[in-house]
């Protein structure tokens, strides 16, 4: 009798967590199919309050909520990816870039390292390190991560960060000629970074009209709005 009353708790227990990861399943594909950002994360919550193991789901919303600039939800969920994939390069890094946007270079630099030492041929890593380096007032360091960052050779918006951030680290050495060369770079790869290069003081607002209504426009379409430079996602990614 204790063998069949067994066996019946063990069958029910093995069925019923089988229909709540099959339902886990099914709120995550809502999430990967549904077109709206916040729908997403609540397709994404629902399915790992059904399946808290569920780390797809868990990278998913945590990158939403970091193009939200929930920096803090964004490192809680990356937080978790770490937990249930250890060796996953990509979690560090979206971490360490959550960290980063928070203004919390120390722990951006544990984090970018790490994910670098898991992947070390990922330009944007490389960046945000070089960055973090800035702001953490290491910028010989700044210069050199930089440097790698553009030899990696990455998409043209990761590698006119990489040059903004070399010239602004130039310029807190006081390399002037060097800044000034490497902020024409960035812009001419991207040229909303006319704006950091004028906010920078090395430029004026002569430099900025010999730019052309472009560059103009360029300016007070990132003043207005604030925009910020998104990571660049992979393929598959929403």
């Amino acid at each position: 009798m204790k063998r069949m009353l067994f066996a019946l708790v063990t069958y029910i227990v093995v069925t019923t967590s089988a229909a709540w990861a099959q339902d886990a399943m099914h709120f995550y594909k809502l999430g990967v199919e549904s077109s709206l950002a916040n729908k997403k994360i609540t397709y994404f919550t629902k399915a790992l309050e059904l399946n808290s193991n569920l780390v797809e789901a868990y990278e998913k919303r945590g990158l939403h909520y970091y193009f939200q600039r929930r920096y803090d939800k964004a490192i809680h969920d990356y937080s978790k990816v770490i937990e249930l994939k250890p060796k996953g390069a990509e979690a560090y890094r979206m971490r360490g870039s959550a960290y980063l946007k928070k203004g919390v270079p120390e722990s951006a630099i544990e984090d970018l390292s790490r994910a670098i030492e898991l992947d070390p041929k990922v330009a944007i890593a490389h960046g945000d390190r070089a960055e973090a380096y800035r702001l953490a007032g290491m910028a010989a360091e700044a210069v050199h991560e930089s440097t790698i960052a553009i030899d990696l050779r990455g998409d043209e918006r990761t590698t006119a960060k990489a040059y903004a951030t070399r010239a602004k680290a130039h310029l807190q050495l006081g390399h002037e000629e060097q800044s000034d060369a490497d902020f024409d770079k960035s812009v001419q790869l991207d040229p909303r970074y006319v704006l950091i290069r004028y906010l920078a003081g090395t430029t004026n607002l002569e430099g900025v009209r010999r730019m052309g209504l472009m560059g103009i426009i360029a300016i007070c379409f990132v003043g207005i709005f604030q925009l910020s430079l998104k990571v660049p996602r992979k393929k598959g990614q929403p």
